[in-house]
């Protein structure tokens, strides 16, 4: 094997990444960190860092490879949004193979996603790493999928485990562990908010597939969580990045970006993952039409997921390209309003928000006004939401009514005969 190693296209790619990616993971393995060793605004910022590191794993842990007829038909399901049949065809599969690692996380990562798509953690930003939802609200689980999640989790993790026990070298084992701890990482993270349980599980993931890629560079699949973490870490403020190099802990975002761009490419289990990862990088990154590109490919392959057109939108918007957002807002409830299929549960609410906030940025205030009329009693509307309608409608109703006094000023000033 060489020193380099190709993607599909033949193209050489990352010797020196490679390299300077192993060193710096040599050095993690060897050290340990708390963040009490850092001040309180550092430690902020370096828990802010662990919970987004936590959101961009959520995206990276569904399991494809080769897949049979009822695999294809269960991530068909999932990514569209689906999650109860893709759960029944999930655990089918995992009852039919009860000794594979990988059954057992696809049945976790189901449960993990269904909990976060109740609690209307899929209906923001999600593709932005500054995800509203994460920052404010606290999930409360149901216990009977808490449950489900952590036996699958844990029965993976025991699995592969024991694997690895008698074979420190068998690759599927330690590619399964470390998807199982990225799992684990999210939950603790998004869901119970464990920021430095859910550190822990991610640098688990992390070295799991470390070790995977020394063993292995051309496991394509493998760079996606070390690109994770490496980006998360490299985006980091330059001091805080250099408290962490001196405890152990490194990255580079560049070569994050890198490593995410070759398993979209050249992977053959995480393609749709990666493409997912990316999304948030490059919008991190102020990529935006590279954003708005990976996105649009996803939403062709998965159309009954309403998520994805509400995030091209939502990158248009990010983009300060009103007048394309405000199209791609409006597609969205029109496509509700023709019954398209897996578009009934689409946040109608929300979008309605959204259109009024861009609106009034366009100067539209009477369409402004009349999208956040509909906010409340539309699907998906909560009480922050309402309050937070309420307050901008209130704004817009003052805005036209200066504008309408304003006119009959002008109005009464022209009817003044002149002398």
């Amino acid at each position: 094997m060489g020193s380099d190693w190709e993607n599909k296209t033949g193209e050489v790619v990352g010797s020196s990444s490679r390299k300077s990616y192993h060193k710096s993971m040599a050095a993690q393995g060897m050290r340990s960190f708390s963040p009490r060793q850092l001040g309180n605004k550092t430690r902020g910022r370096f828990l802010l860092a662990v919970q987004v590191i936590a959101i961009l794993l959520t995206a990276a842990i569904p399991l494809r490879a080769t897949l049979s007829a009822e695999e294809e038909q269960a991530f068909d399901h999932f990514y569209n949004l689906e999650y109860d049949q893709a759960i029944v065809l999930f655990e089918r599969l995992r009852d039919a193979d009860r000794n594979n690692p990988l059954h057992h996380n696809r049945v976790a990562m189901a449960y993990l996603y269904k909990q976060l798509y109740i609690a209307g953690a899929l209906h923001g930003d999600l593709f932005s790493v500054s995800n509203k939802f994460f920052r404010t609200k606290k999930i409360e689980p149901d216990p009977a999928l808490a449950k489900k999640f952590w036996e699958a989790n844990q029965s993976a993790i025991r699995i592969c485990e024991q694997r690895l026990k008698k074979n420190k070298q068998d690759q599927e084992a330690l590619y399964a562990c470390g998807v199982a701890y990225a799992t684990n990482a999210s939950y603790q993270g998004l869901i119970d908010r464990s920021l430095l349980d859910s550190m822990g599980s991610a640098r688990k993931a992390n070295d799991y597939h470390a070790r995977l890629l020394r063993l292995n560079p051309r496991f394509y699949d493998a760079y996606l969580v070390p690109g994770i973490y490496d980006f998360v870490i490299g985006s980091l403020p330059g001091p805080l990045k250099v408290l962490l190099f001196f405890v152990g802990v490194s990255g580079d975002k560049q070569r994050g970006i890198q490593f995410a761009e070759t398993v979209a490419q050249a992977g053959e289990r995480a393609q749709h993952d990666a493409k997912i990862i990316l999304t948030v990088m490059y919008r991190r990154e102020k990529r935006f039409a590279d954003a708005r590109r990976t996105v649009t490919g996803l939403a062709n392959d998965f159309p009954r997921n309403y998520i994805l057109p509400l995030e091209i939108a939502s990158i248009y918007r990010a983009a300060d390209q009103v007048e394309s957002a405000i199209q791609g807002y409006e597609n969205v409830l029109e496509e509700i309003r023709q019954g398209r299929p897996g578009f009934a549960a689409a946040p109608e609410a929300r979008i309605h928000f959204e259109l009024g906030e861009l609106y009034r940025k366009m100067g539209d205030l009477e369409s402004a006004r009349q999208h956040l009329q509909q906010v409340a009693g539309s699907r998906g509307s909560t009480p922050e939401l309402e309050e937070e309608s309420a307050a901008v409608r209130q704004q817009i109703e003052e805005a036209l009514q200066q504008k309408l006094a304003g006119r009959g000023q002008a109005n009464l000033s022209g009817s003044v005969p002149r002398p």
